[in-house]
């Protein structure tokens, strides 16, 4: 039996969509001109009963004086995939109308039966009426779609809106604070965004089968209003497709036989045209929206923190307006990029219509929905809003991970949309590539989130996708027979309704019937009890507790003598509890003696293995004794207050990250350490169109490090300047450069630095930077080497005090197969080592000849890299044995070396590496230095102008180290990090947060990253209690390269946000109940107190 046979009658139509067009070869005074054309069909017993209303007139004559018995109707009707056939028809009827502007018109009644398998499919047709001598009289092609009854028509419109509406209402129902909700509410609104995807998948995927066209096609195109495509009425004249022969239809946009398929025939069958009137009223309601959901987002902020202390500014306004921009601006993009970037596509692509004058809209939507992307990617780079699945699901870096997963994301949006748009008439490729665009989603998907997302609701949507659209290859011709279609669109079609039920519609309903349930059930006294039940669950207090009862006593005395209880007592009181409870082996009843007694073991002090912070406590057993305050204010053990040790716990003496120098030993060659390096050192932004500055400088070199770079030009004074080549940076004189470099060179630190010098100048201004150099660093300036007979490097305490150039060699040097000794510069003849001064030694270079025939280049600058002469990696490891080099190589180098975890081939050799960022990075981002350490790299060259994790690492790496650190030999160890977190305090950052958590990382070059989190806690203030205790573990090869970064995080907008962080070397944190710092140490953003345990073995 044929499926057709057994098609289910409430799909049945009495109407057809109809779109024709005049095909009479010539008009003569006797031809019908066809004004209208309409259908409608009904079934009968042994085929489909069809009755056609034609208007027509006739040129110079009264269309009213045609004589309908000499006029013979025939339908050539064509089945796609199969031959044409003739059916005559009869006219059943005839009347005429004349029309004062019009004219006479006659209307024709033709009705004819089609004895065709498949009812429900539309097929195209040519009317021809000839005369009784078979002289054709008019001609009409058209275009036959079938109309779906009323009833199915308005399910298929209203099943997604109200399925849309319900999840809407889910995603804005405010959560109860005595319950918690099915889902979070940041994967409510992440539904939200999937359910439109979704729906406009319905779509934009049913353009796909109009080679085809059938019941398929009005069912599915009633979602035109997920992609801002609304219907605009019915022909109009002055419309761009009169002119193109199409002249009636019930809509102007319905079936035409323009020879557009796909996306121009769905939009046209649902009245949704793609011309500029619609593209106005499109940007007008994208808009709106746009508009309403911004308001609508701010009005929220507004409300959840109503309570706020902070006063209603013009500033307070605009930054809180700002903040809400990008916010919205990401979930517009999540919910429209599809459908504005398919409808702009097509609109620009479509010329032959209605010409690219008329495109100027869909480029302006382009250009804003491109822009609109990168800034708010470049502004917030985890793009939370715009990840359609929830961003909770995301695995091992979630960071990064959200932030590729959303470029992804948007960009698979984008492609599916030109490809939509600009591909119409590809009918093939167009399959390919958004099938191909499907598969990549998944993939992504399982790359980020692991196997395990493939059974949640959104990895089984995204495979219900990959499926669904990969049937609709059964639409290309010659894949599937009429019979086949019909069931790829029924299987479809049940497919989309099952989707949009079961995943969407059946959770909303819960979710809703949940809130409104328990919102409206639990009393004012199960609001207090939980209430009470969450703070009894923060406060954890021991009535046992002697201490606890001393201070509790003391209280009560002050409450008796009249004082006023602190605000902040409970809160110190929850801190002593919260110590006391993980040292019960430690502290008792009897005595205060266990606080002081006990001190080191709480402090972990016998554990760290490094130097002790003074004490604050003595080890008396009667007395506490403040080592900053004289004899006479020895305190007893019972006058100790909380505020004493609460002081104690936060101030900086009792950070968790030794602030003391760390002594290594700097006797060994140069080459054996690394060298905290800096890149672009004269910006202080974004290397495209950032300025030059002295303070760059300034900056870094006060900051420690002990490698900057100067990018040296031609300047038009024959004096050379400093600026980044071939971009739009601003430029600073050389000399003032050199000065700065020579004031604050050894602010910090007394180690060598080292100038890198990338030199892009002429040869006479090559030699005016020479006596630059010289004239100004004088005797700092290394210009020979302290040991020519020496075959190893001199150590960095030989060379104290002193500063050495890179430079790059000239080419025929770099050829030259003989070994050269170091360059030698006479400039004096006195000695080098630690602590000598060469004097003026400018004034006794005489001659520039006298400098070139010391300088087997003859390059004044070259001759004074003196132990920094640069040259390209060499291939195949190849490197000089008998001189040493600097070679600068950039990451993209490295990484390329470095492949499959191969070493870069240094060791026993004297070389140096310096490693800086590709070119690409115009943002002045940095690379993972941890890689190139992992590999020996002494010098990773970071933008240290930009606030980054890499340069955090960095930091940490170079922490109370002078800028070198001597490199150890890889050892494999298993470390484990215990962090019982107990409270912050001081945060910043937190105005609009609803809650805050805490996030670890342990970092090293050979694992990947290993973290944890916190339970998020409610903001009620700077001071947080967290009290969880957080356990990393890792086994690594670089145990002295691994690192911890703590984070304070929390909730905005249904997304998370990074509010503070730290970074510390693990080998550099004390153990004990410590604070670790948030922020950089230039702007305290508070501090955590944790107890911190660390196990290595």
């Amino acid at each position: 039996m044929k499926l057709s046979r057994v098609t289910p009658f409430t799909l049945l139509a009495a109407a057809a969509y109809v779109q024709f067009q005049d095909c009479a070869d010539a008009v003569t005074n006797s031809s019908l001109i066809p004004e209208s054309f309409r259908a409608r069909v009904e079934a009968g017993r042994e085929g489909f009963e069809w009755q056609f209303d034609v208007i027509a007139g006739q040129a110079d004559r009264n269309a009213c004086m045609i004589d309908a018995g000499v006029i013979r109707p025939k339908f050539t009707i064509i089945d796609y995939a199969s031959d044409s056939k003739e059916v005559p028809g009869d006219i059943v009827n005839m009347s005429c109308y004349t029309s004062q502007w019009l004219g006479s018109r006659a209307h024709f009644t033709i009705a004819s039966s089609f004895n065709r398998s498949a009812f429900l499919d539309t097929f195209r047709t040519t009317l021809e009426m000839t005369s009784q001598d078979n002289k054709t009289l008019s001609c009409i092609r058209a275009v036959l779609t079938p109309a779906v009854p009323e009833p199915v028509r308005l399910l298929s419109l209203w099943l997604p809106i109200a399925t849309f509406a319900l999840t809407c209402f889910a995603a804005c129902w405010p959560d109860q604070p005595t319950t918690k909700s099915l889902t979070p509410k940041n994967g409510r609104i992440a539904r939200v965004i999937g359910l439109l995807a979704y729906i406009q998948f319905i779509f934009f995927s049913g353009a796909l089968g109009l080679r085809y066209p059938g019941f398929f096609q009005p069912l599915v195109g009633l979602c035109s209003w997920s992609t801002l495509m609304l219907p605009v009425g019915i022909v109009e004249t002055s419309s761009p497709y009169p002119r193109a022969g199409v002249n009636d239809g019930i809509y102007e946009h319905n079936g035409t036989i323009t020879g557009a398929p796909g996306l121009e025939l769905l939009t046209q069958m649902t009245g949704s045209p793609v011309k500029p009137q619609s593209w106005m009223n499109t940007f007008v309601l994208s808009l709106i929206i746009f508009l309403f959901l911004y308001l609508s987002s701010y009005i929220s902020f507004r409300l959840n923190n109503r309570d706020s202390n902070t006063g209603f500014t013009v500033a307070t306004l605009a930054a809180q307006l700002k903040d809400r921009y990008w916010a919205v601006i990401r979930l517009f993009l999540s919910c429209f990029m599809l459908p504005l970037s398919a409808w702009a596509i097509y609109q620009f692509l479509d010329d032959q219509i209605f010409g690219y004058r008329n495109s100027a809209m869909a480029i302006i939507i382009l250009i804003v929905l491109l822009a609109g992307f990168w800034w708010s990617w470049t502004r917030d780079s985890e793009m939370g809003s715009l990840v359609i699945q929830s961003s909770g699901r995301l695995n091992k870096d979630p960071e990064s991970g959200r932030q590729y997963y959303a470029l992804v994301l948007f960009a698979l949006m984008f492609l599916r949309g030109s490809v939509i748009g600009g591909l119409q008439t590809y009918t093939i490729i167009q399959i390919g590539v958004l099938l191909g665009c499907e598969l990549v989603q998944l993939l992504a998907m399982v790359l980020w989130t692991r196997f395990a997302c493939l059974i949640s609701l959104a990895g089984v949507l995204s495979v219900l996708r990959l499926v669904l659209f990969a049937l609709h290859i059964g639409f290309v011709p010659g894949v599937a027979s009429h019979s086949g279609r019909m069931l790829i669109a029924y299987i479809i079609l049940c497919g989309h309704a099952a989707v949009l039920i079961s995943i969407f519609l059946l959770p909303a309903v819960l979710e809703m019937s949940h809130l409104m349930f328990y919102g409206r059930s639990m009393s004012a006294t199960d609001i207090e009890s939980v209430s009470s039940t969450r703070q009894a669950a923060q406060d954890v207090r021991d009535p046992h507790n002697g201490i606890y009862e001393l201070q509790k006593s003391k209280s009560v005395k002050n409450h008796n003598s009249g004082e006023i209880p602190s605000p902040c007592l409970d809160f110190k009181h929850l801190l002593l509890e919260m110590i006391l409870k993980r040292e019960k082996e430690n502290v008792g009843l009897e005595a205060l003696k266990a606080l002081s007694d006990g001190r080191r073991d709480m402090q972990g002090d016998k554990k760290t293995g490094i130097e002790k912070i003074p004490a604050p406590f003595s080890d008396s057993s009667s007395t506490v004794i403040d080592s900053k305050r004289p004899h006479d204010e020895i305190k007893s053990a019972s006058d100790v207050t909380l505020d004493d040790l609460v002081d104690y716990l936060f101030s900086r003496k009792n950070s968790a990250i030794r602030t003391g120098p760390f002594h290594q030993d700097l006797n060994r060659p140069i080459n054996e350490y690394f060298i905290s390096s800096s890149h672009n050192t004269y910006l202080v932004g974004r290397q495209v169109a950032a300025r030059s500055k002295l303070e760059g400088y300034i900056a870094t070199l006060s900051a420690g490090c002990r490698s900057v770079e100067v990018d040296c030009w031609d300047g038009r004074d024959g004096q050379p300047i400093v600026k980044h080549g071939y971009s739009l940076t601003t430029s600073i004189s050389f000399r003032s450069v050199i000065e700065t470099i020579n004031t604050y060179a050894f602010f910090s630190s007394d180690l060598p630095l080292w100038l890198s010098l990338e030199v892009h100048c002429s040869p006479a201004q090559r030699d005016a930077m020479a006596r630059t150099i010289v004239e100004i660093f004088k005797s700092r300036l290394v210009v020979e080497p302290l040991n020519p007979s020496s075959q190893k490097l001199p150590s960095p305490n030989q060379l104290r005090g002193k500063i050495l150039l890179k430079v790059k060699v000239a080419q025929d040097l770099e050829s030259c197969q003989e070994p050269l000794p170091p360059q030698k510069l006479d400039l004096s003849k006195s000695p080098t080592g630690p602590g000598s001064h060469m004097g003026t030694a400018a004034g006794r270079l005489r001659t520039t000849e006298e400098w070139q025939l010391t300088s087997p280049s003859g390059d004044l600058l070259q001759s004074l890299a003196v132990y920094g002469a640069s040259r390209r990696l060499p291939k195949d490891a190849d490197f000089d044995t008998h001189r040493n080099f600097i070679y600068s190589v950039s990451e993209r180098n490295v990484k390329k070396h470095t492949k499959n975890n191969n070493s870069l081939g240094l060791s026993g050799t004297q070389h140096l590496i310096r490693v800086y960022p590709d070119p690409n990075r115009v943002d002045s981002s940095n690379f993972d230095p941890l890689q190139c350490w992992r590999y020996g790299v002494q010098m990773a060259a970071l933008n240290c102008q930009t606030d980054d994790l890499y340069i955090g690492l960095n930091e940490a790496m170079f922490h109370a180290t002078s800028g070198y650190v001597l490199k150890t030999q890889p050892e494999p160890a298993q470390i484990r990090v215990q962090i019982d977190v107990l409270m912050g305090k001081g945060l910043h950052g937190l105005s609009g947060i609803g809650t805050v958590y805490i996030k670890l990382k342990l970092l090293a070059p050979d694992i990947s990253i290993q973290q944890v989190r916190s339970t998020p806690v409610p903001v009620q203030g700077p001071d947080i209690v967290f009290d969880e205790t957080l356990d990393l573990s890792a086994e690594t090869n670089c145990s002295h390269l691994t690192f911890m970064q703590w984070s304070v995080k929390g909730t905005l907008n249904g997304r998370s946000v990074k509010i503070t962080s730290g970074i510390a070397k693990v080998e550099n944190l004390m153990e004990g109940y410590r604070v670790l710092p948030l922020g950089q140490a230039s702007r305290n953003e508070g501090q955590l107190l944790c107890k911190i345990t660390i196990h290595s073995k």
